[in-house]
């Protein structure tokens, strides 16, 4: 439900139409994927249900169009800039290794470009993937070198330009 939840809102902000709007729903995203968050800490995954999970999130990721993500993302419009800024502020970069960093900042711009999009289960292992937990986005990079010609960008500028932004505003 969590999940479904997740998909409605993010599709709410890539909809919405005023800045205050927009600032609203994004405050509910970050709310929501927080609330997934803490979720996952309440139940440990087992490694067989990480492995799984990590597999899954790789094969949705190998499924985007990186090429719209940049190119939504380099737009730089006010609704993927504001939901990048949100799920951003949800990570703590200092703690997530360079390697997890780049998957959880691919999956931001894929969220945010609406290239991925999460409800069900999928949104609650998008949310633990962004957020490293368990180690999570360390597991779907491996997953992912499985594949090197299907590796999504780093979006780790983009990421690191939004925390920016948002400190100095």
């Amino acid at each position: 439900m969590a999940g479904r939840q997740l998909g409605q809102i993010t599709s709410k902000i890539l909809e919405s139409g005023t800045p205050a709007a927009l600032k609203r729903r994004a405050t509910d995203f970050a709310k929501k994927l927080k609330a997934e968050y803490e979720a996952g800490l309440r139940e440990v995954p087992t490694t067989a249900e990480q492995e799984a999970t990590a597999d899954e999130v790789s094969d949705a990721m190998r499924k985007v169009d990186w090429t719209k993500v940049k190119a939504t993302t380099a737009s730089k419009t006010a609704d993927v800039s504001q939901s990048v800024k949100t799920m951003a502020a949800q990570v703590d970069w200092d703690r997530v290794t360079p390697v997890a960093a780049e998957v959880s900042a691919a999956l931001i711009a894929a969220v945010a470009s609406g290239q991925l999009p999460i409800g069900g289960a999928m949104g609650a292992r998008v949310a633990r993937t962004i957020m490293n937990d368990h180690g999570l986005a360390q597991q779907v990079a491996r997953s992912l070198a499985r594949t090197p010609e299907q590796h999504p960008p780093d979006f780790r500028p983009l990421v690191v330009g939004a925390i920016e932004t948002t400190a100095t505003e």
